[in-house]
């Protein structure tokens, strides 16, 4: 009797999908593979934690940012003619316009008050010091780049409260030595602000400024990986390497969840507090009391202090007194050549810090107050 034998099923050659014969192609020609092991392995010494993931929201504030900031360009127009006009339109009638507009607008103060955290945990922390000078320095050009963004921003709208607190924002800056003159006259474009002021600030808030960004954050990135995470300010180098950790899974997920509880704050505020515009633009404040952004209401409360009244006054307070404060953060890693991290053995540190975050919130609330009096 013939036994007949069956072939062996053949089993056909897992075909790959088009997402992995793309992966494979970049993986080929730049080494996609070798970069995401990289960017996931980092090691981060002395483990996990939530004071690392200012960096990261950063990014993703920027990035939401632009995408609502391209959808609002779709509609504005940058005239002085229609910018008003336009921005109402938003508002009123296109779908979900206000709440895009208020979230680009939420998400400008949350960009600021990040970048504020992220450096005062840097500060904190001392991650400032040897080797890390260069990186300190690309984050205050960041710093000054994000509150240019809301200063240009600001003016867009074209109502009472734009232009006057862009009036009140130049007018400090001419009293510049030497160069205030010019960079006034080329903001204003003219005697009053007026379209040649709505353009260029246009131009500065829509292309110039975020180029600049995107160049300093790929730069300040590059150093990042050069010099390498400080790790934490206490605990011996033996306990630190013992601790050190993977960029992936757990700094991701607290990245995750960081961004996450940003957006839906960020969303809660548009929802709350929508934008309203004031009515247009106009030379005559009428009842309008000027006042800047939010964030800048502390120092504009400062410059009411009978010290800077007069023009020497207004001199040491519009300019020598935030011309100073720079010089004094960009020399301060090179001044300050102490190894020493732990900010409890850095009293002046602390002490400096404490007290400049209660004269910013002081003056912030005295500032609120002072404006509900007057309304």
């Amino acid at each position: 009797m013939d036994i007949k034998h069956s072939s062996p099923a053949v089993i056909p050659d897992h075909q790959p999908s088009a997402m992995e014969k793309l992966v494979a192609f970049l993986d080929e020609r730049v080494g996609l593979k070798e970069m995401q092991a990289k960017m996931l392995n980092e090691p981060i010494p002395g483990g996990s934690r939530w004071a690392y993931v200012f960096g990261s929201i950063l990014l993703f504030i920027f990035a939401m940012q632009a995408l609502t900031g391209v959808l609002l360009m779709f509609y504005y127009v940058p005239t002085a003619d229609h910018a008003y006009d336009s921005t109402q339109y938003i508002i009123h009638d296109v779908d979900y316009g206000w709440f895009l507009l208020s979230y680009h607008f939420w998400g400008s103060s949350a960009m600021v008050v990040c970048v504020v955290a992220h450096m005062s945990q840097v500060f904190l922390w001392g991650a400032y010091k040897k080797p890390r000078e260069l990186l300190w320095l690309v984050g205050l050009a960041l710093f000054g780049i994000v509150i240019t963004f809301g200063f240009t921003g600001y003016l867009l709208p074209w109502d009472q409260r734009a232009f006057w607190a862009t009036t009140v924002g130049v007018e400090i800056l001419d009293k510049t030595p030497v160069i205030g003159d010019f960079i006034a006259r080329f903001l204003k474009g003219g005697p009053t602000p007026g379209q040649m002021t709505l353009s260029r600030f246009f131009v500065l808030h829509v292309m110039i400024l975020p180029a600049a960004l995107m160049a300093l954050a790929g730069l300040h990135l590059f150093l990042f990986r050069v010099a390498a995470p400080a790790g934490p300010f206490t605990g011996s180098k033996e306990e630190i390497k013992a601790k050190t950790d993977y960029f992936f899974p757990r700094q991701i997920w607290k990245d995750m969840v960081g961004m996450a509880f940003v957006f839906v704050g960020t969303c809660v505020l548009a929802l709350w507090e929508p934008v309203v515009l004031l009515d247009q633009a106009a030379p005559d404040p009428g009842d309008y009391h000027p006042e800047p952004e939010w964030y800048f209401l502390f120092y504009f409360q400062l410059l009411r202090l009978k010290i800077f009244s007069g023009e020497f006054g207004q001199f040491l307070g519009a300019v020598a007194l935030p011309v100073l404060f720079m010089i004094v953060l960009v020399a301060l890693p090179f001044f300050d050549k102490d190894p020493e991290r732990n900010i409890f053995k850095r009293p002046i540190a602390l002490i400096s810090w404490i007290a400049i975050m209660v004269v910013i919130v002081l003056f912030t609330v005295a500032s609120v107050i002072n404006r509900e009096f007057l309304d």
